[in-house]
């Protein structure tokens, strides 16, 4: 990752991918499974699996001091031809002199047929130093991709990894560490470039949180161009991330401070 020297230039890059980094991780799209196949999950039961509404809130430390919060929603609807989730999230972040919100929307899918989620679309909008409007529209199974940022548009392709939005990505890593994948790799569509991800899960892990004590984690590192990525899960907590942190200069650090899930029997 690039650091440059200036100290505006590092807040505001850092506010950026934390903001980034906080959507992509905070992973919640269905009740604790066991470590099983996707192949051996029907539709049916994986729209069953699907219906529940949860809501996440994150607390934000930049220097041991809290700075903002990240609050999540997350709806499956029931009536779609496949398991189709509404995100939306809100983030604040304020420190000094700089602010920075961040608001996205996102629409994802579960496909039977390629085994893996899909990212239909998303639309996300920044304010502060470093502000942005960008809508995305994912197509041909997620190799595809247009991207209107503020005015311009981009297209993109890959060969292998399908496109995911930050949050059908971090979806997808929740339902690795539920089947028990060790390493994987996953791709993301940014708003001008596409990120790709080389995860591996660490091992277990016991942290101190301050609501709820001792937690026994699974620890995931990125292994690529992102190793500074260290993510925390607690099956506790239906292996949702705890804690996440990026080892940098301000040694930024996020926490689960509240979690709900309303699930229809």
């Amino acid at each position: 990752m690039v650091i440059e020297l200036t100290g505006l230039t590092i807040f505001s890059k850092k506010t950026l991918k934390m903001l980034t980094l906080l959507s992509w991780c905070i992973l919640a799209f269905m009740p604790k499974l066991a470590a099983v196949e996707m192949n051996e999950l029907t539709t049916a039961e994986l729209n069953g699996l699907h219906q529940c509404e949860k809501n996440f809130e994150y607390d934000i430390y930049f220097l041991g001091s809290n700075v903002g919060y990240l609050q999540r929603t997350i709806k499956w609807h029931k009536n779609t031809a496949l398991p189709e989730a509404i995100v939306t999230s809100f983030s604040e972040v304020s420190y000094l002199w700089l602010d920075s919100t961040y608001q996205q929307k996102t629409t994802m899918q579960y496909s039977p047929l390629y085994k893996h989620f899909l990212t239909p679309g998303f639309s996300q909008k920044i304010t502060g130093l470093k502000k942005r409007d960008m809508h995305a529209v994912i197509a041909d199974n997620g190799l595809k991709s247009r991207v209107t940022l503020d005015t311009e548009i981009s297209h993109y392709k890959v060969d292998h990894y399908p496109l995911y939005d930050i949050d059908t990505l971090g979806t997808q890593i929740r339902l690795n560490l539920l089947q028990g994948i060790q390493r994987f790799t996953l791709s993301r569509q940014a708003s001008s470039r596409i990120d790709t991800y080389h995860f591996e899960v660490a091992g277990f892990e016991v942290i101190e949180h301050k609501k709820w004590g001792k937690l026994t984690t699974i620890k995931v590192i990125e292994v690529g161009e992102h190793e500074s990525i260290v993510l925390w899960f607690s099956a506790n907590h239906d292996h949702q991330l705890v804690k996440a942190e990026l080892d940098m200069m301000f040694s930024p650090l996020v926490w689960l401070t509240n979690f709900s899930m309303q699930c229809e029997p």
